[in-house]
């Protein structure tokens, strides 16, 4: 857990309470995470209201933003956040293994855990492909209990 750590979720549309949703089936949320949609309807200084109230909660504290796309409003508003404060990190490209690893480390900063999200995200996106094992006429695998 990172209870030192705040992470703030965000994404277009309901992308940061879909992530939510998708972590409370799995596991225990921490306190610490937040998660904030950049709907249809809202501007730029909404989310800007959003991610700076959450701060003024968290006043000195180490911020983590992970959102969904590089480049996108969330990542760009979560990023004038990120060039005023030395304790504030911003990653790209959420994804729900990248956070369920982050629940159960532990970290000892903000940095290191974007450091750790970036290792987690690119490592956690692979092709699925079938060897010849598991196309023999002999193989009886049914993948029942998954891959």
């Amino acid at each position: 857990m990172n209870d030192k750590i705040n992470v703030i979720v965000s994404g277009h549309g309901k992308f940061a309470t879909g992530m939510q949703g998708a972590l409370h089936l799995l596991t225990k949320i921490p306190d610490t995470f937040q998660f904030v949609d950049f709907e249809e309807g809202l501007s730029d200084d909404d989310l800007r209201k959003k991610f700076q109230a959450i701060l003024n909660e968290h006043a000195g504290e180490q911020i983590l933003f992970f959102t969904d796309l590089l480049g996108g409003t969330p990542y760009k508003v979560a990023a004038e956040f990120a060039v005023k404060s030395d304790n504030t990190e911003l990653v790209a490209g959420c994804n729900l293994g990248s956070l369920l690893e982050t629940i159960y480390m532990q970290f000892d900063s903000a940095s290191a855990l974007a450091d750790a999200l970036v290792t987690y995200t690119k490592s956690g996106i692979d092709k699925f492909s079938m060897d010849t094992a598991t196309t023999s006429d002999n193989n009886t695998n049914d993948f029942a209990d998954g891959i």
